[in-house]
């Protein structure tokens, strides 16, 4: 059986099984990928979740890139331009998706040709083993939901989706790596994720680092794919950086965000193992009963059967858990909920693939452990899907229109009410909530992922845009630039006019927010539109306006609502 396996593994081409089963597999890609298409046509409103902030920075970049602003070259941007160009690109194809279901699912033109081709290398080896590499894709893919619970009541995880991003292209990469074995569909696979991976997150590219690496020196990448690949991703990093500057600008944001979270990525790794010990422990506990398997002599459990020596020692079951445990722990040191353990699958599968008895007595151990690595991601995140579809007939949709798509929101009726009597409380007793923030506290350690907070948010975007727009209408006058001074920024998307220049997106005051230079100074002082919002005032909205504070001296302050102050600079004459 084990000569059978190496002897299909090596072969190739493909024979009459192998169209047969493309015949049905290809189907199934294309309907997946047919019904993701058809849901972003429809103008659905999916339940509120923690953080549902982060896909307004999407919208931030998405307004911007509208308006002729560039990722990296006319603004900061946490994560790699690519994220923010594909999302622009979907929504221009999908103006009435939902957000979470838009972001989620911006990278399908790059990561479905590239899944197709591990199909039509891998399914030489069988069928079910073409099908199991794909149906974790499309699970992980279409699911809007992390691993970790941010928050006990049902909704959609908006939190950290680029870094769902980065995990997706690492499954591949892995899969690439361990099951691809044409030179030619490997070297264009690997060439695609690397340079995805390279404007996608930096993390994730770092993380595939050691999965290419013992690819080639255990002889499952081959020198001349390793050299082909290299001078791909180089001509193509090239002419990127000829044709647009993108790529300087880009790797110079790389290096102050690094320099600006060195400590933070030290202190992750015991939280990020804590977070994620059912798999790592499994995994972990997996790795170590292969290996003793391997040291006994069980030939399944082994190396593989040619190839030099190191090779045979090394290429084993064994050592790839271990490998892409350690690079889903490192990704996921800065990646939380990112679902990086997704790239340990391949090599799950690389288990199953050999016969049960070829590990002795071994066997029904390892069964068991890789139900305890796989299952419990599964379990939780389809329990999470399953809960929020239950729940968000009964949800109370968010009235925003001004909005657009990012209005198309629910909550459950508690949370709107709480919105309702928070913002009183807010608006009120403002000055207690500034206290509070001079403690550099929040009022709570949960502020970001409650639903109310999240919805609250939008539900004054709202009211401050149709106050702009009133304030324009009162005073004869069109703002051309618009910066507000929270996490995000979408009013250049809900205004339809260029954001502040040279001023950062996402931006956290504590891992992503560059020092102010001369010229983000000389940005912010020419925007005739500074925003402030304060429901709740809060330790980073302060820190956000002591920033920029110092370019605001020509700018007068008013009232714009309750719950935002605005600085506008006076019109000239």
């Amino acid at each position: 059986m084990r000569a059978h396996i190496t002897a299909v593994d090596e072969t190739p081409g493909h024979g009459p099984s192998s169209r047969r089963a493309l015949v049905w597999l290809y189907p199934l890609l294309a309907g997946f990928v047919a019904i993701l298409v058809v849901l972003q046509m429809l103008p659905l409103v999916l339940p509120i979740g923690p953080m549902y902030w982060d896909v307004l920075i999407y919208y931030d970049a998405i307004g911007r890139i509208a308006q002729g602003q560039w990722p990296g070259i006319d603004f900061f941007t946490p994560v790699g331009p690519l994220e923010y160009f594909l999302a622009a690109f979907s929504a221009r194809l999908f103006p009435e998706a939902q957000p979470v279901l838009l972001t989620q699912w911006i990278w399908l033109p790059v990561t479905v040709p590239v899944m197709a081709l591990i199909l039509w290398d891998t399914v030489r080896r069988g069928s079910w083993v073409a099908l199991w590499l794909l149906v974790p894709f499309m699970l992980f893919t279409a699911l809007p939901f992390t691993e970790i619970d941010f928050y006990p009541y049902p909704g959609t995880d908006a939190f950290g989706i680029y870094n769902r991003h980065g995990a997706i292209l690492l499954y591949l990469v892995a899969a690439t790596v361990l099951f691809v074995r044409g030179p030619v569909i490997q070297t264009i696979c690997l060439s695609v994720l690397l340079l995805g991976l390279a404007f996608c997150k930096v993390t994730a590219f770092l993380a595939a680092g050691p999965i290419l690496l013992f690819g080639l020196i255990l002889g499952r990448i081959s020198l001349a794919t390793a050299i082909a690949t290299a001078l791909v991703c180089i001509g193509a990093t090239g002419i990127v950086e000829l044709t647009t500057g993108l790529v300087v600008p880009y790797v110079q944001d790389i290096v102050l965000l690094a320099s600006q979270n060195t400590e933070a990525i030290a202190s992750r790794f015991l939280t990020a193992a804590s977070q994620h010990f059912n798999v790592l422990g499994a995994g972990g506990m997996l790795a170590i009963v292969l290996l003793v398997a391997a040291l006994s002599g069980h030939e399944a459990a082994g190396g593989r059967e040619s190839g030099h020596r190191l090779a045979r020692s090394f290429d084993a079951p064994w050592f790839w858990v271990g490998l892409l445990l350690v690079c889903g722990l490192f990704y996921e040191t800065q990646n939380t909920g990112g679902q990086a353990f997704l790239m340990l699958w391949p090599a799950l599968l690389l288990i199953l693939m050999r016969p049960l008895a070829g590990y002795g007595r071994f066997g029904v151990a390892i069964l068991v452990l890789i139900g305890f690595t796989a299952v419990p991601n599964v379990s939780t995140i389809l329990h999470k899907a399953a809960r929020a579809a239950a729940v968000a007939p009964g949800y109370i949709a968010l009235d925003a229109p001004d909005l657009g798509p990012v209005g198309r929101v629910s909550v459950k009726d508690v949370f709107a009410e709480q919105a309702e009597r928070m913002r009183g409380i807010y608006i009120a007793h403002r000055d207690t909530y500034e206290a509070i923030a001079e403690t550099e506290a929040l009022p709570s350690f949960l502020l970001f992922s409650d639903p109310d907070y999240q919805y609250l948010l939008l539900r004054e975007m709202q009211d401050a845009t149709v106050a702009i727009r009133a304030l324009e209408a009162s005073s004869g006058r069109r703002f051309e630039r618009v910066l507000n001074l929270d996490f995000a920024n979408p009013f250049p998307f809900f205004l339809g006019i260029k954001g502040a220049d040279h001023v950062a997106i996402g931006a956290d005051p504590s891992r992503a927010l560059p020092a102010m230079d001369e010229e983000t100074r000389a940005a912010v002082a020419g925007t005739d539109l500074v925003l402030a919002p304060g429901c709740p005032y809060h330790r980073a909205r302060k820190q956000l306006f002591e920033h920029y504070q110092s370019a605001l001296t020509g700018h007068v302050k008013i009232a714009l609502t309750p719950c935002f102050d605005a600085y506008v600079l006076p019109s000239r004459p």
